[in-house]
């Protein structure tokens, strides 16, 4: 018998048996499993244990050898310092017959400049006044594509260049900018400006 057969069995007996004044006692619900008993189907994940952390390294002492310290900024571990054949110090690739697409601040597919703050709008607009043209190729980037501490994480730094123009000399009018904090000119001719404290590395 179904369930609600006999629950509707039950209750007719208990109409009857109410009607004769006897007390009766109502059967239990049938177990049925919940689905927290049920087996799991699912596979539990897999816990990673991560690696114990290196203990912190004893201060340097006076025969110890320099450690260079790991760079703030950067596009990445990607991005080689130079180009292959390129010497140390070599001045970086530009093209010098580059034309802008248009005058004033152009941007690459999927940067935006709306983001930045005011002190770097302004940089571009006089870099614009001087050169006629600016292309941003980055603005803000998410934390997997940036170093750790970069100005890039929270869209208070930029990478540009001015077509046709040698970076260097982009690069040394924007030093002599008040508003510039750090600068730098990679070696594929991007510059480098954020609002940190004014420094090259």
């Amino acid at each position: 018998m179904s369930w609600p057969l006999l629950v509707l069995a039950l209750s007719l007996g208990a109409a009857e048996a109410a009607a004769q004044g006897e007390t009766m006692r109502a059967p239990l619900p049938p177990e049925r499993p919940y689905d927290l008993d049920l087996p799991s189907k699912q596979a539990a994940p897999a816990i990673i244990v991560p690696p114990p952390a290196p203990a912190p390294a004893a201060p340097p002492g006076p025969n110890s050898p320099a450690v260079s310290e790991p760079e703030e900024e950067g596009e990445g571990p990607e991005w080689p310092k130079l180009t292959p054949g390129q010497k140390a110090g070599a001045e970086p690739a530009f093209d010098p017959n580059e034309k802008a697409e248009k005058p004033g601040i152009t941007t690459d597919p999927g940067t935006s400049v709306a983001c930045l703050p005011e002190r770097l709008k302004l940089i571009l607009g006089k870099i614009v006044d001087k050169y006629g043209a600016v292309k941003v190729t980055s603005t803000w980037r998410p934390p997997w594509r940036a170093r750790r501490g970069s100005y890039h994480k929270r869209c208070e730094a930029m990478d540009f260049r001015v077509p046709g123009v040698r970076p260097r000399t982009v690069l040394d009018y924007a030093r002599a900018l008040p508003e510039v904090g750090g600068h730098k000119v990679y070696w594929n001719g991007l510059i480098h400006i954020d609002t940190g404290p004014r420094r090259p590395w």
